[in-house]
């Protein structure tokens, strides 16, 4: 008979070390063969810990004598509380310390050193969503590219572009506008002729003035190639290995960069009115004269090489 599968109860109780004896030879031969397996193990240790540093102290100090003397009953002729008061200040501080517990779970899982993983873990989330989305991953189809390019610059508030990865054989499906933790986030999606999707995620920075550097983190299996500039930051996803990820993350980055570097075209002239003479325009802007015709050159004589100057 083939063992049970692994389950996450099964992960949880043998980090804590209590999983049962019947399950705990198929626990471990898991973890010998699932690198994967082995490494999430070895995080959840590591967050276990992290907590135990963060809240033990707490439980080894001395109990203060305010909740002793409470705990000793009330005084005679002290006023008697209702029996549901205990119970529900109880709940109560259950639900406080629950609460912060958590949070300091999430960002011990979240956070690496001086990366902003808030936006990464958003990227792989929202990749997730939508590039698994068969009807309906886009508001706004490719098809109207124009006026999807439109549509999110106004409501991001700055100038936001798609980049054409048409030569990576990923082509742009369209996009949608995403509510984001902080700020608002313009999504492109691209797919290939295999059905792989890729994400493009464009907002403003929360802290601006990072420098430019292209920073790798994997979420929830999705690889998020990322970097910060002046005003955008902007977020790769896929599920890509890295290389691929970083090599189109570097086409992106550099069409973007061409496109902002492209000087904005002139506008032209005002039209003269109606029997007006179209107005004169100053030396430094009057066009310039065509250039005098040149003759052709003589024909060296047969036999002869052109001689070069």
């Amino acid at each position: 008979m083939n063992p049970l599968p692994i389950s996450d109860a099964d992960i949880h109780a043998y980090v804590d070390r209590q999983l049962g004896p019947e399950r705990l030879p198929a626990m471990e031969d898991a973890l010998a063969r699932d690198p994967a397996l082995a490494a999430r193990v070895a995080e959840l240790r590591r967050q276990n810990a992290a907590l135990r540093d963060a809240f033990d102290p707490w439980l080894a100090e001395a109990v203060p004598e305010r909740l002793l003397a409470g705990a000793a009953g009330p005084r005679l002729g002290a006023r008697r509380w209702p029996r549901w008061l205990g119970t529900s200040l109880a709940a109560a501080a259950c639900l406080v310390v629950g609460v912060g517990v958590g949070w300091f779970g999430r960002d011990l899982s979240l956070q690496n050193d001086g990366t902003p993983t808030t936006f990464t873990r958003q990227a792989a989330l929202v990749h997730a969503l939508y590039a698994t989305d068969v009807n309906r991953p886009v508001e706004i189809w490719a098809t109207e590219e124009a006026r999807l390019v439109r549509w999110l610059s106004r409501r991001l508030g700055f100038q936001v572009r798609a980049p054409d990865l048409n030569s990576l054989g990923f082509a742009l499906v369209g996009g949608r506008l995403v509510a984001g933790n902080e700020n608002p986030t313009a999504l492109f999606v691209y797919e290939n002729a295999d059905k792989q999707r890729l994400t493009l995620q464009v907002r403003k920075p929360v802290n601006p003035g990072h420098e430019t550097a292209f920073r790798y983190a994997v979420e929830d299996g999705v690889g998020v190639y990322y970097w910060v500039e002046e005003n955008c930051t902007y977020a790769l996803s896929g599920n890509l290995d890295r290389t691929q990820l970083l090599a189109i993350g570097r086409v992106v980055y550099g069409q973007l960069a061409a496109l902002e570097a492209a000087p904005a075209s002139k506008a032209p002239p005002p039209a003269a009115k109606d029997g007006a003479a179209p107005p004169k325009l100053p030396d430094a802007m009057a066009p310039p004269k065509p250039p005098e015709t040149l003759p052709p050159p003589a024909r060296p004589s047969d036999g002869a090489s052109p001689k070069l100057s």
